[in-house]
C-alpha cells in the first residue's frame, strides 16, 4: 500500500529506471513528459503535468532541469506541450521538494521564494562519485570507435585526476593503454603514478605542450582553459581530443576552430551510455535527500 506518492516531470531515458527504483522503494510514481509506450507498468502516466503532481511529496525535474530557463526540458514529447517552470512552481504548495539537475540559481530562488524545498542533485558529491564510473565508459567506447587501433599500447593522455580523470585513466590502465596522466598537484599525480600512469605536473599550459605530438588521444576533464590556440597551434592533427569536462571546458573552441582541430564534445555520457545505471544513481541521490529532510 503507498502513503506517499512523487511526480517526474519530463527527462530521457534516464526517467524510467529512475521511476522504477523510486517505485521499488515504496513510494507511488506518477510521470508526464515521456511517451505512453515508454513507461513500465508499475508507473502511471499522467495526461496533464497538474494531475502528476497534485499530493506529491516531491517533483523530479529531469537533467539538465530546463534548457532554455523556461520550459521544463522535455526532449521525447513534441514541442509546446512542456509546462512553464513559473506555473509549475506556483502550482505547488509550499513545503514540496523539488529536485533536478543543473537547476540555476534564478530558479532555485524563484522555488524557496514559493516555500518549496530545493535540491539540485547534479551537485550531490553522491551523484557525481557514482556518475564517475558510467562516464569512464562512456569515453572508452568513444575511444574505441573513433580510434582506428586497439586500445592496448594506444597513447592516451587524461588531463585532470579528479572523479572522472581517476575513474578513466584506471580503466584505460585495466585494457592495456599506456596513459600519461596530467594534474596540477605533486600527491595526485603519485597516486596516478602508483596505478601505472606516466604523470605531468601542470605548472602553466605550456606545461602540456610535450602532449602535442605522439598521442593517438587527449582526454581532458578539467573546466579550465587548458588547451589554448599556443597549443593547438602543434598539436598533431592525428591526435583525438576529447572534451569530458563541463562548461567552459578545458578547450578554446575558437582557437579548435580556426585550426580546424577535430573535437569530440563527449558531455553527459551517463545519460547517453548507460541510462539505466544513469537514472537508478539519480534516483539513490533523491531517496538519500528524501530520507534526509524526513519526506519520506
Amino acid at each position: 500500500m503507498f502513503t506517499k506518492s512523487v511526480a517526474i516531470l519530463g527527462g530521457d531515458r534516464r526517467q524510467i529506471p529512475l521511476g522504477m527504483r523510486l517505485f521499488e522503494a515504496g513510494l507511488s510514481v506518477r510521470l508526464f513528459g515521456l511517451p505512453h509506450e515508454n513507461v513500465a507498468s508499475p508507473l502511471c502516466i499522467s495526461a496533464r503535468w497538474q494531475e502528476a503532481v497534485t499530493g506529491a511529496v516531491a517533483v523530479i525535474l529531469p537533467l539538465p532541469a530546463t534548457q532554455d530557463g523556461k520550459h521544463i526540458s522535455m526532449p521525447l514529447i513534441p514541442d509546446g506541450k512542456a509546462p512553464r517552470l513559473d506555473d509549475v512552481l506556483t502550482f505547488l504548495p509550499a513545503g514540496t521538494l523539488l529536485t533536478g539537475g543543473k537547476m540555476d540559481e534564478k530558479l532555485q530562488k524563484q522555488a524557496s521564494d514559493r516555500g518549496l524545498l530545493c535540491f539540485d542533485y547534479f551537485t550531490s558529491e553522491e551523484l557525481q562519485q557514482k556518475n564517475a564510473l558510467p562516464t569512464a565508459e562512456g569515453a572508452l567506447m568513444i575511444l574505441m570507435e573513433k580510434l582506428p587501433r586497439v586500445m592496448r599500447g594506444a597513447k592516451i593522455a587524461v588531463i585532470g585526476y579528479g572523479r572522472v580523470g581517476q575513474a578513466l585513466a584506471q580503466l584505460l590502465v585495466s585494457v592495456g593503454a599506456d596513459v600519461t596522466v596530467a594534474a596540477r598537484r605533486r600527491e595526485v599525480l603519485a597516486k596516478a603514478a602508483g596505478c601505472g600512469c606516466q604523470p605531468i605536473l601542470i605548472e602553466n599550459n605550456a606545461s602540456l605542450l610535450p602532449l602535442a605530438a605522439g598521442y593517438h588521444a587527449i582526454c581532458n576533464t578539467v573546466p579550465h582553459c587548458l588547451f589554448d590556440e599556443g597549443f593547438l597551434r602543434v598539436l598533431c592533427r592525428d591526435t583525438l581530443l576529447m572534451e569530458l569536462a563541463s562548461t567552459p571546458g578545458g578547450i578554446d573552441a575558437k582557437a579548435a576552430q580556426k585550426h580546424n582541430t577535430p573535437v569530440v564534445y563527449a558531455l553527459s555520457l551517463p545519460g547517453k551510455y548507460a541510462p539505466v545505471t544513469a537514472g537508478e544513481i539519480i534516483a539513490d541521490t533523491v531517496l538519500s535527500k528524501l530520507y534526509e529532510e524526513g519526506v519520506i
